[in-house]
């Protein structure tokens, strides 16, 4: 074995050290960068060579350069973090409810209806005042105007919605575009065989960011690119994406995202997301509550009117006390709105007699056919809206711990330690003075050797 050989291992030594100084250089300057993994040096010893007295190592060689990468634990994050945006869109659009419609103590809509109600008792109590019909049709104005703002509100709550859907596929196709893009970087660059860790970092993010959009599942290719899969249709195969439009249609098992195929749309059910929260918040939490209060406001109609028009006043007979037959379309007649008098409180007609305001007003403690009251509808929905709302709330919570969990998990393992990268700098260094010195002994050696002939 000649000197030149031990020479040689000695430089593989400075050689691999000078790397691993390089790499961990790299993890520490990276340490905050989001989604960036930490690398290290993947070395082997080198091929010995073999004596009669036995075997001689050569040095070392750097393997690789690896990511330090869980993809079940990066899996498992990404499905997890799908699960609480969809959560999370759910309660937002449940609190902005809630704030419309107030809570079981203070609510506006169900103090305007025990006022519509008293007005109508303090109208029967003998002895009955006619002036009285004046703050029966104010309080029911006012109760019609808080019906029509609660309706305005919650279409306000729809239209933002909506927007917020536009922006999350704007989203997602510009997401789907990177990623694409980044597959052909990666395939460019791993021709050669090594692997493009940032690269690859870099669509590890894009992946996670769609995941919380919509979950989607990946399938990495030989030549390294990433197919990326939504709920069994691929989006992206190599550099070539599929988009989705920016309109979604009505089918019959629900709404559903289109992609754009050669000209030809097709139909996606969303998985798991913010966007399938969204959408799930729009066509059936806010669009369910909608449709109940539309329902409080048509029993309000059915059940006054029912009384109302059996009623005679002075002026009139068989008149209508509300028109419509929603939250939107509620109104006072404008015949009672204009002319007061014509409120009717009994069925005979005669100025004492109130037999009708007491049934009416009856209304808000009875249903008078073994139904709920409209009153006790309103309230139900208060709290059915309170419920549901501490439901995502402990969902949300809940999820919030599963995600820091896996979090906590994937750190250990691809987080940078900028301890552990100072202790790797001391040894890296340690390593390098070390095999500098055997080189100055061969140098010496060389030295003796020449100064002998």
């Amino acid at each position: 074995m000649s000197l030149n050989s031990v020479m040689d291992t000695s430089l593989s030594a400075m050689f691999s050290a000078q790397a691993g100084m390089a790499t961990t250089s790299h993890n520490i300057a990276n340490a905050d960068t989001p989604g960036y993994t930490r690398q290290s040096n993947l070395l082997a010893a080198r091929r010995p060579l073999n004596f009669p007295f036995g075997s001689i190592g050569q040095g070392v060689d750097i393997v690789t350069i690896r990511r330090s990468q869980d993809t079940f634990l990066l899996n498992s994050l990404r499905a997890q973090k799908a699960k609480m945006a969809s959560y999370e869109s759910v309660d937002s659009a449940l609190y902005e409810v809630e704030n419309i419609l107030g809570s079981i103590d203070n609510d506006h809509l169900g103090d305007a209806l025990n006022s519509f109600f008293n007005a109508w008792s303090d109208l029967a109590t003998p002895p009955v005042d006619p002036s009285l019909k004046q703050q029966v049709v104010s309080n029911a104005v006012s109760l019609v105007t808080d019906f029509h703002s609660m309706s305005a509100s919650l279409d306000d709550l729809q239209t933002n919605i909506e927007m917020q859907v536009e922006e999350e596929i704007v989203n997602l196709n510009g997401l789907l575009d990177q990623i694409g893009n980044l597959n052909s970087q990666i395939m460019a660059a791993e021709i050669g065989g090594q692997t493009a860790n940032d690269l690859r970092d870099q669509r590890d993010l894009l992946v996670s960011e769609m995941s919380s959009i919509a979950a989607v599942t990946t399938v990495e290719r030989e030549d390294g690119s990433l197919d990326v899969i939504l709920n069994g249709r691929t989006m992206v195969v190599r550099d070539s994406v599929q988009q989705f439009t920016t309109t979604y249609r009505e089918t019959s098992q629900g709404y559903r995202m289109t992609v754009v195929t050669d000209g030809n749309f097709h139909d996606v059910t969303l998985p798991e997301g913010r966007l399938s929260g969204l959408l799930d918040s729009r066509d059936n939490y806010v669009e369910d509550i909608r449709a109940q209060l539309d329902n409080v406001a048509s029993m309000l109609v059915t059940r006054v009117n029912d009384l109302h028009v059996q009623g005679q006043s002075g002026t009139s007979s068989g008149q209508l006390f509300f028109t419509g037959d929603s939250m939107h379309t509620i109104q006072v007649s404008q015949a009672l709105q204009d002319d007061p008098s014509q409120v009717a409180t009994s069925r005979s007609g005669d100025s004492g007699d109130s037999d009708l305001a007491w049934e009416i007003a009856a209304l808000a403690d009875s249903s008078g056919a073994g139904d709920f009251t409209v009153t006790d509808r309103y309230r139900g929905l208060l709290i059915d809206v309170a419920s549901k709302r501490a439901s995502f709330e402990f969902l949300v919570d809940n999820q919030a711990n599963a995600v820091a969990a896996v979090e906590s998990k994937i750190a250990s393992i691809t987080g940078v330690s900028l301890d552990e990268e100072a202790s790797n700098m001391i040894r890296f260094q340690n390593t390098y003075s070390a095999a500098a010195r055997v080189i100055s002994t061969i140098q010496e050696m060389f030295d003796t050797l020449v100064s002998m002939i």
